[in-house]
């Protein structure tokens, strides 16, 4: 979400001069955005999940600003352009390890994310055979997005679960691949025909007043629309 909000809050500042909205160009994960905003350490906190129970009860508001495809992404030398979620488990179950066994290729390299990060939490609900997947050593953990990003980019062979933002950003290097038929476009998320989704949530402790809803308002109306949409996102009303 760092990407989208420094471009949603240059838009807002760009036609409100007296304002200054600061963004952590840090990841601190959805739980540190949640229990930042809750002890009152940021005025706006940043989740890519709903809140759980126990967060319900810290008195917060959520705005639900945006909705993106979590991707099945691989290195641009990876010829699949399909994959289904039967295979997909296989490859992080180790029983399918070679490219050449779905079509052409070399050794597969599996990367995945924190179990606690929200991107393996959208993968675990939406796609059945991953609920209680046990991955193997093989299966290398790449702690942060933009690492993830990075390494599909950057090393061919490789697999793993991004979005369709750092696919746009990749400029042709990460190619999303169709899962059980359905590619992870905009307007497959648009419609919900794409189920393996992130929701893009800000998060205030109470309601929120001054440049804080004067920000939101912004990023909820059409201007906030249009960028989000220029972010390959899918913004909610």
């Amino acid at each position: 979400m760092i990407a989208l909000l420094n471009e949603l809050a240059k838009g807002f500042m760009a036609e409100n001069k007296n304002a200054v909205i600061e963004i952590n160009q840090k990841s601190i994960e959805s739980t540190g955005g949640i229990m930042s905003a809750a002890e009152g350490k940021v005025d706006i906190g940043m989740t890519a999940r709903s809140l759980k129970e126990d967060e319900k009860k810290l008195g917060l508001q959520t705005f639900e600003i945006a909705r993106v495809a979590t991707v099945i992404g691989v290195n641009k030398s990876v010829t699949l352009k399909e994959i289904s979620s039967d295979n997909l488990c296989r490859i992080y179950t180790g029983k399918i390890a070679k490219w050449k066994d779905l079509g052409d290729g070399g050794k597969i390299v599996p990367l995945t994310r924190p179990d606690r990060d929200a991107t393996k939490d959208t993968v675990r609900k939406n796609i059945a055979c991953f609920r209680d997947l046990k991955e193997p050593e093989t299966v290398v953990i790449i702690p942060t997005a933009p690492e993830m990003s990075k390494i599909l980019a950057n090393r061919p062979d490789t697999i793993g679960f991004t979005d369709s933002v750092a696919v746009d950003d990749s400029a042709g290097s990460i190619v999303a691949v169709k899962l059980d038929g359905m590619a992870p476009t905009t307007e497959n998320v648009r419609s919900g025909a794409y189920k393996i989704i992130k929701n893009n949530i800000l998060v205030t402790k109470g309601q929120p007043d001054g440049a804080v809803k004067d920000f939101i308002t912004y990023i909820k109306g059409p201007k906030g629309a249009r960028i989000i949409e220029a972010n390959k996102a899918v913004p909610v009303k």
